[in-house]
């Protein structure tokens, strides 16, 4: 494992925004988990993991922090069973698939990588699909033991998780699925169709996607920030999306400031949507409230 110093995390993450890591490093293999944990508590300092970073956003200044990017992606397909590393894009592996025939055409358009879909339940909105659909097992580390968890006990809820319960650091490393077959060309309508409509719907620039959850009941997020009058709100270089209200944007000089500055004002206009989906990480590798 090749640890690095005050590594920049800018161009690590999807909004361009954030300082540098105290400590980066790239995880390969299962034995690189294990040492960058070690590595970690030996330097007593937090293990911040990334995927590809689309919904993460990291403070300015450095992070005194193990920042690790999970880099293993190999896919192995069996007829329809299919097992994933963690560090796998997710865009990617749609497509590889279509061309076999297999089918998660329903995931279409959502960044970021296997192991963060696996964390956060990624899919569609609360009466959508979502990734546990397909999932049989994840292979994890937890309290320093490799474990593989049956989807009943991943406890899937709607952008949540067993893994995004844990206080103590808990590594994605593999998924397997179980993926529906369909006719290839078929496949690819639905995804472009579906790519379409983001393309309709959604910005993508400098952004680290959908910042809130839906409320309780259903009620999209950008609709109450909408009625709220937020849409096109703007902190220094961070702007509500007049595009889809729940995007925030990097318009030029963003700063986590501005971030957390714009955040606090959605949840104080609109109380019953508090629950963020973006991760803001604090200098000293902490999750921001």
């Amino acid at each position: 494992m090749d640890v690095r110093e005050h590594e920049s995390l800018k161009t690590k993450t999807t909004m361009r925004i954030g300082g540098t890591a105290r400590y980066f490093t790239e995880l390969k293999s299962q034995s690189d988990v294990e040492e960058a944990l070690a590595f970690a508590n030996e330097k007593k300092v937090p293990l911040v993991l990334l995927g590809s970073g689309a919904n993460t956003v990291f403070a300015d200044g450095e992070i005194n922090a193990l920042v690790a990017r999970i880099a293993a992606s190999e896919v192995k397909v069996d007829d329809q069973r299919v097992t994933v590393d963690a560090g796998k894009n997710l865009a990617m592996l749609i497509n590889e698939l279509a061309e076999q025939g297999l089918d998660l055409s329903s995931l279409t358009g959502i960044p970021g990588t296997m192991g963060g879909a696996i964390f956060g339940n990624a899919g569609q909105g609360p009466k959508g699909i979502w990734i546990d659909a397909f999932v049989i097992s994840v292979t994890a580390l937890v309290n320093g033991e490799w474990k593989t968890f049956s989807k009943k006990q991943c406890e899937f809820r709607y952008r949540e998780s067993w893994f995004k319960d844990q206080t103590e650091p808990v590594i994605i490393w593999s998924v397997t699925l179980e993926v529906p077959k369909k006719d290839p060309a078929e496949i690819k309508v639905e995804v472009l169709r579906l790519l379409q409509k983001r393309i309709e719907t959604q910005p993508h620039v400098k952004t680290a996607g959908s910042c809130f959850k839906a409320t309780a009941d259903g009620t999209p997020a950008w609709q109450l920030i909408d009625k709220a009058g937020l849409r096109g709100y703007k902190v220094g270089g961070v702007e509500v999306s007049e595009k889809h209200a729940n995007f925030l944007l990097n318009v030029g000089g963003g700063t986590f400031a501005d971030v957390v500055a714009v955040t606090e004002k959605i949840k104080e206009e609109v109380p019953e949507i508090a629950s963020i989906e973006m991760r803001l990480i604090n200098g000293d590798g902490s999750l921001s409230d």
